[in-house]
């Protein structure tokens, strides 16, 4: 729709009380005037409490000016604002948006998602009073720019920031510029392309969810804050995971190299294990045993080889699936041949497989059982008597 040359007409109210919760606009082309008009809308909606844009065009340079006499300074009990893929054709014209700090005053959460957001400005953060959730994935931003944006006293209330896909390049600067963030708990870093992680970092003190998923690191350091609670490093190319985490309770690993599972005791508390699509063989109960809190493991879709010891463990442990929510149709034998793509479930190996030591135990009995009774009847029957003669 195009609400460029939208005007509202004005109602009491006591005409119009509306009960609507969420006004959503999809494909539409706005302009700062029509912007300015919507807003009145908000007398009549005293109940809403969620706007989305999704797919629009903002034909303007930010100049939301709504006349003195008609003014709205904050969006009533609107908690929840989000915009994707907005598009500004004179974006470098575009103001600082100072005429819309009253509005977001109260606003908890925003999302402004592949939209080319470079920078929020300082003083527009430290307005953001009541923000909780902030999402900027697919944007511009940089750490240069973070750090203006997370200036002191910048999103006081804020527990929640994603960063997904943008232009971050340093693990350790981007959680030193986040310190100003005293209450951040959860913060996903992930698909930017970090360079090798150091050893040591600094992070909001509250840290309880990182992820860095997709983020090409090849080695996980103390770096990583020791208050993590959930921690999804899937989608790298990590080929060991050795990090102590005293309170960690969920660990994503899917699509790594990881050839054998971490050690359990590293994770005292560990409630929940991904660790998908990487470079496993087997697992044992001794491993799934160090683990002394595992509810749910995911460890399905590897290069499992069905040796005797991993399909006797399988045999032995009927209640798999209350441990393995994608047991059994993701867990496939890669190897030996003969056995290659059927289930570890119902893969049988042969007995020649699983007890040579004690075949060949068996026939080195039969052999010698077969020595001592010829030897028997050559004595009994006179045989060397009779080769020295045929001699």
């Amino acid at each position: 729709i195009n609400v460029a040359n939208f005007r509202f007409s004005e109602l009491s109210a006591e005409e119009i009380n509306s009960p609507m919760k969420k006004l959503a606009f999809r494909n539409a082309d706005l302009t700062d005037e029509s912007f300015n008009e919507l807003l009145k809308l908000l007398r009549y909606a005293p109940e809403l409490l969620q706007a989305e844009f999704d797919d629009c065009a903002l034909d303007g340079v930010g100049d939301f000016q709504p006349s003195e006499s008609d003014i709205v300074r904050e969006l009533g009990k609107v908690e929840t604002l989000i915009i994707r893929r907005l598009h500004i054709p004179r974006f470098y014209s575009f103001n600082d948006l100072r005429s819309v700090y009253s509005l977001l005053e109260k606003v908890k959460r925003i999302t402004v998602e592949n939209s080319k957001v470079f920078l929020v400005p300082c003083e527009f953060s430290q307005r953001l009073r009541s923000l909780e959730f902030l999402d900027l994935s697919e944007n511009l931003m940089v750490e240069e720019y973070l750090r203006n944006s997370a200036c002191e006293g910048a999103w006081p209330s804020l527990q929640t920031l994603i960063l997904s896909q943008n232009y971050l390049k340093s693990i350790e600067r981007t959680g030193e510029i986040l310190l100003t963030l005293k209450n951040l708990t959860g913060l996903d870093i992930s698909r930017n392309s970090f360079r090798p992680m150091p050893d040591t970092c600094r992070w909001p003190p509250k840290m309880r969810f990182l992820n860095l998923s997709s983020t090409g690191i090849w080695a996980v350091k103390t770096c990583i804050p020791q208050t993590l609670e959930v921690l999804d490093v899937s989608n790298n190319n990590l080929d060991s995971f050795s990090l102590f985490l005293p309170r960690l309770r969920e660990l994503y690993l899917s699509r790594n190299k990881l050839k054998t599972l971490p050690d359990g005791s590293l994770f005292p508390v560990l409630l929940v294990m991904k660790i998908r699509e990487n470079a496993l063989s087997t697992f044992s109960k001794d491993q799934l045993g160090s683990f002394p809190k595992l509810e749910t493991l995911e460890a399905g879709d590897n290069h499992f080889i069905c040796s005797c010891e991993l399909l006797s463990f399988t045999l032995g442990q009927p209640a798999l699936s209350q441990v393995l929510p994608d047991w059994p149709d993701s867990y496939l034998c890669d190897s030996p041949p003969r056995l290659c793509g059927q289930r570890v479930q119902e893969a049988r190996p042969s007995v020649l497989e699983c007890h040579q030591a004690l075949l060949v135990s068996g026939v080195c009995c039969a052999l010698l059982l077969l020595i001592l009774l010829i030897a028997g009847l050559c004595h009994h029957f006179h045989g060397l008597w009779y080769l020295r003669m045929m001699w």
